[in-house]
């Protein structure tokens, strides 16, 4: 694609020269379709574990080129929808075994990308998740308790004016703050990933679509491409929200688009307006959240409140709505009304895999144990994608691990209906909860009925 450096503010910050098409058949252990976090990740992982195993990975595009380059650059704790969602779906022992995992996580990416080289703008800022209505006062304390219940020392509850003095608007109510989360710049990090890949020996094939991947009874698998066929062993499918054009995917992942504007970078003037001096990342509670946080340059990122259903999956011409960009717009104008002299410089959008529980999910497609995948963030990609890494790279090598335990196997995803009424459920649900949060409160019984379907 000529056009990647324009589809989020990171492909644009820096150059990058995309690696090599796939030139004639190839033959590996193992093939990864998708050079996205979790593509990288977890080619660098078989690598490490077993220097000597042929890792191939195709790319349609360039590296980052989907969520991984489009997204906010959080890397947080956050698995399922919260740690109060995580412990009701999956127990305190299990909940508790994740969220360490999860910050054991952030800790393994920031040494290997400082060990790496790896240039991505990455601090430990921490998260400010706050609420700016009663219903997410609720949802704020409900975390509270389930972190308390799993003696998590991580989360700090904040009143109004604890907020406020982290971040100057007279909007927030309450909230708490978490420590263990990075702020990057996720382009620079996909591009570093797959530098370190080749360097370990991984083979990179970048703007090489496949057109098929299947299991050959009796000698692996392969991944047809325009440029050649890859034979190997076993095969990853890590291309999120793209894995839509599979079937056996498509039963339980849909897609949604997240949007993002981001401003002209502020004046110091305009930055002592509003505070932020620890420059920490910020979420509120609403049912499709905002989040917002400083970009290296001196910009307010700010993205989330509307988030579109995409019944045929990803799809370029959803990611422009001048509707939702001014919708996008108007919530940073009422949070920071002192920033009125401040203007909003692009936007931008991309797709999102999601599944009904909200969890990501790894494991195989058949029986033979030769065809993977690994996908469905929900949003929350950046940090969970190296967790999921280490996962997909202990089903690829068969290597038996606590891993396996944790929900992004574990938990199996909840499929969901065929045909027009997959459509008119998902449909009806965004509705319904993207009014919810417009109107401030989810206690009507429509509200209650889609939160139940999304659960």
């Amino acid at each position: 694609m000529s056009d990647w450096h324009t589809r989020s503010f990171w492909l644009s910050r820096r150059a990058y020269q995309p690696g090599p098409r796939l030139d004639g058949d190839q033959t590996a252990d193992v093939v990864i379709i998708g050079a996205g976090f979790t593509g990288l990740w977890t080619a660098i992982q078989l690598k490490e574990a077993d220097p000597a195993a042929e890792v191939i990975v195709v790319e349609r595009d360039i590296a980052g080129y989907g969520a991984s380059g489009r997204n906010g650059g959080f890397a947080m704790t956050m698995v399922g929808r919260n740690v109060h969602d995580l412990v009701r779906k999956v127990g305190a022992a299990r909940a508790k075994a994740t969220h360490l995992a999860m910050r054991q996580t952030l800790a393994d990416i920031e040494s290997f990308c400082a060990a790496e080289g790896i240039d991505a703008d990455i601090t430990r800022p921490g998260v400010l998740t706050v609420s700016n209505g009663p219903e997410q006062d609720v949802r704020i304390r409900q975390d509270l308790a389930a972190a308390a219940r799993l003696g998590l020392d991580d989360f700090r509850p904040l009143s109004a004016r604890e907020c406020q003095d982290l971040v100057a608007s007279d909007r927030l109510r309450m909230g708490h703050f978490e420590c263990d989360s990075l702020l990057v710049d996720p382009a620079a990090l996909a591009w570093g990933l797959r530098r370190s890949a080749e360097r370990r020996g991984v083979r990179v094939f970048e703007r090489t679509a496949v057109d098929g991947v299947a299991e050959v009874r009796g000698r692996g698998v392969q991944a047809r491409t325009p440029f050649g066929t890859v034979r190997a062993d076993r095969a990853l499918i890590a291309t999120n929200a793209y894995a839509h054009a599979i079937p056996a995917l498509r039963r339980f992942i849909f897609t949604i688009y997240a949007y993002i504007i981001v401003t002209e970078p502020l004046t110091p003037a305009q930055w002592q307006r509003v505070g932020w001096e620890r420059r920490m990342g910020v979420e509120d509670k609403r049912i499709y959240p905002h989040f917002h946080r400083p970009t290296p340059d001196g910009r307010i990122l700010w993205g989330g409140r509307d988030a579109p259903f995409s019944a045929e999956g990803p799809n370029p011409r959803r990611e422009s709505s001048p509707r939702i960009f001014r919708r996008l717009e108007e919530t940073f104008r009422w949070t920071f009304p002192q920033l009125h002299d401040v203007a909003i410089d692009r936007g931008w959008a991309g797709p999102v895999c999601g599944t009904i529980n909200c969890f990501a999910s790894a494991g195989f497609l058949g029986r033979s144990e030769r065809l993977a995948y690994a996908l469905g963030y929900a949003g929350h990609g950046v940090g969970p994608s190296h967790l999921v890494g280490r996962i997909a790279r202990d089903l690829l090598l068969g290597t038996g691990s606590e891993l396996l335990d944790l929900p992004m196997v574990s938990k199996r995803p909840v499929p969901l209906p065929p045909g027009p009424l997959r459509g008119g459920m998902l449909g009806l649900a965004e509705r319904v909860l993207q009014r919810a949060d417009d109107q401030g409160s989810d206690a009507s019984p429509m509200t209650r009925l889609a939160l139940r379907i999304l659960q």
